[in-house]
């Protein structure tokens, strides 16, 4: 049995949250409530729980704020949220689950589901803490990959390509390391777009500052940097070049 928490201003909110996790995640013990980041931390330091439903905006402060209070963070986190552009990328960055308000019965048991492979505090502690490192600089300039065993922390400028494969995504680092993620490439292309990557092909993303050169034969494929060779398809050649051409 997990133990969870959930913190946020809204009663209904809570009333919600918990009906839905007591309804539809069996293993899940609601260990308490509150309302505000006071009586948040207090809660979390008596309790202890596994997983902390966490809202962002709170009368005395916001989520971010509550952590910061806490020593040791050895708990599986899920914000609540309304739409925050800034907090939803810095939690996609971080591999910090969400569930965006009002909440939907799938999305709570599909958060609870990830929550509850992650059980390793290390891991816990040290997602959480780049994630308030990210929110402080108000910047995205590293990503968290994450594998069943392992939380690699990346350099965004650091990532030569990504290739897909099956639902999995191989992260090609400039170090040569090779990260394999089990999500697929789109959600990477979209969050990773404003950094100078360009999906070339359904297969592939590359960071154009790593391209060497362009061959326009056997239908187009880029060099890199790390000498491999990433296919053009027909359909993105003239989007290739016009991005290369225009490179900062």
């Amino acid at each position: 049995m997990f133990k969870a928490a959930v913190i946020d201003d809204e009663a209904n909110a809570r009333k919600n949250l918990i009906t839905i996790i007591n309804n539809y995640c069996d293993d899940i013990n609601i260990v308490g409530q509150a309302e505000n980041v006071k009586s948040g931390q207090k809660l979390i330091l008596n309790k202890k729980p596994d997983i902390v439903f966490l809202d962002i905006e709170m009368p005395d402060g916001t989520g971010f704020d509550l952590l910061e209070k806490i020593p040791k963070r050895n708990f599986s986190l899920i914000f609540t949220t309304g739409h925050n552009d800034f907090a939803l990328k810095a939690f996609q960055f971080n591999a910090v689950d969400y569930i965006l308000k009002p909440v939907d019965i799938e999305d709570v048991i599909n958060a609870v589901n990830k929550a509850k492979q992650i059980q390793k505090p290390e891991l816990s502690e040290k997602i959480i803490k780049q994630l308030l490192i990210s929110v402080k600089e108000k910047t995205n300039k590293k990503i968290i990959l994450k594998t069943a065993e392992t939380v690699f922390i990346v350099k965004v400028e650091e990532i030569i390509r990504c290739e897909s494969d099956r639902g999995y995504t191989t992260f090609f680092i400039k170090d040569g390391k090779k990260i394999v993620i089990s999500k697929n490439l789109k959600e990477y292309e979209l969050l990773l777009k404003d950094f100078n990557f360009f999906r070339t092909h359904n297969s592939h993303l590359v960071n154009l500052n790593y391209v060497k050169q362009f061959q326009k034969t056997d239908g187009g494929q880029l060099i890199m940097k790390d000498n491999s060779k990433i296919p053009v398809s027909v359909r993105k050649k003239e989007a290739v070049l016009y991005k290369l051409e225009n490179l900062l």
